[in-house]
């Protein structure tokens, strides 16, 4: 009897030791370039730059209901179809309610005669919702894959932020960002604009 609940109790803590392997692996293996979480890709598709272009601009106006170009003083890539910064809506679970998300992030779409290349960087999310945004939270995503990757997140730390709920705010965002590539894929495959 005593052999039978040791084996029983190993087998459970390989089990709960392999699933936290498999939601670890989302934070692991997130788009990280130089430490910083970044999205992108080339990719060939049939059409002239002028053509993809005109697609390009039309998707990310469709997409995205709420954007707003680069502000003068910064650099600006004038040969880029789409160089703006916009909004990813979505939903959070971090508790028990779901909570609506806003997540800014700046998109660079660059095309040539068969091919694309998008980038979407310098993600930060917050919730819509002004009273949870004077609370206080994190909304970098960089910041919380360095923490969940630490060995130990500190006491004052995980009083506040489990491991559980970083996963939560950057398996949601991942989610958005996503579909968002999956649109724009899609838009750019069919040229429907």
């Amino acid at each position: 009897m005593k052999r039978y609940l040791i084996t029983a109790v190993l087998a459970l803590l390989l089990k709960c030791s392999l699933a936290q392997d498999v939601k670890d692996s989302l934070v692991y293996n997130l788009p990280m370039v130089n430490d910083k979480l970044i999205y992108a890709d080339t990719v060939k598709v049939t059409g002239s730059k002028a053509v993809l272009d005109r697609v390009a601009n039309a998707w990310f106006k469709n997409y995205f209901k709420n954007y707003r170009p680069y502000p003068a003083d910064r650099e600006v890539d004038v040969g880029a179809a789409v160089f703006d910064q916009a909004m990813l809506e979505y939903k959070v679970s971090p508790g028990l309610i779901a909570i609506d998300y806003f997540a800014a992030v700046s998109i660079k779409i660059t095309s040539g005669n068969n091919f694309y290349a998008y980038k979407i960087y310098e993600i930060s999310f917050r919730p819509k919702n002004g009273v949870l945004n004077k609370i206080g939270y994190q909304n970098d995503p960089d910041y919380l894959i360095k923490l969940y990757k630490k060995k130990h997140l500190g006491l004052i730390t995980s009083m506040s932020l489990s491991r559980g709920m970083i996963r939560e705010y950057l398996d949601k965002m991942n989610t958005a960002v996503i579909a968002c590539i999956a649109s724009l894929n899609k838009a750019m495959a069919n040229k429907t604009m």
